[in-house]
């Protein structure tokens, strides 16, 4: 399997991650099963890795950037829950989905790492995150260094707004260096995919 950056998606792809969260969701949300596509304003200007295998996009994920707090996708789900806003330049990790078919291999895993280590190069302090995906995607979250600081307002757009009040973690940088190295051996491949067992993504 091939793991690839794209700072700028053409059309095509845009569309294929489009219907990967469609079809990562669907059966977790019942609006997407509705949908043909799942894309937003930020994906033209957002940071994206995608998971290949023969060709295939097995998984997808995003990062993006903001100078201020009100500007994160799903801003919603981050209300009341922070005493004081994270500090600039903020990272946002969102929209990680897995197909059905491929969850088990720890590519969720590589997806978090891979962007957590972007988001400290580009200079942020801090990475938020939230994720209605149940206990096991929050502790593993936990393993990556975040920290869980509270339960966040649901989502107000589909199709997240079905799922209940997600989970608000927040890692703080520089990360110590050896959390950062427990990270990539702390789980094992194998129990690293945890979508297939308690959602299909952030």
């Amino acid at each position: 399997m091939e793991l690839r950056e794209f700072s700028h998606l053409d059309e095509d792809l845009l569309e294929q991650i489009g219907r990967l969260r469609v079809e990562a969701w669907k059966t977790e949300a019942p609006s997407a099963a509705g949908m043909e596509t799942w894309l937003d304003e930020y994906d033209r200007s957002a940071r994206h890795w995608a998971v290949f295998d023969g060709g295939v996009l097995l998984a997808s994920a995003r990062l993006t950037t903001h100078s201020t707090f009100a500007e994160v996708p799903d801003a919603e789900s981050y209300l009341g829950v922070f005493r004081e806003p994270p500090p600039p330049l903020i990272g946002s990790l969102n929209r990680l989905v897995v197909h059905p078919s491929a969850r088990g291999r720890g590519l969720s895993k590589r997806l978090d790492l891979v962007r957590l280590e972007a988001a400290e190069n580009m200079g942020c302090r801090s990475v938020i995150l939230s994720t209605a995906s149940g206990p096991h995607r929050v502790q593993q979250l936990i393993g990556w260094g975040f920290e869980r600081i509270g339960c966040g307002p649901q989502f107000q757009k589909a199709p997240l707004c079905y799922l209940p009040p997600p989970t608000v973690l927040l890692c703080r940088f520089p990360r110590l260096r050896a959390n950062a190295a427990l990270a990539s051996s702390k789980i094992p491949a194998e129990a690293a995919g945890p979508l297939a067992r308690c959602g299909p993504g952030d």
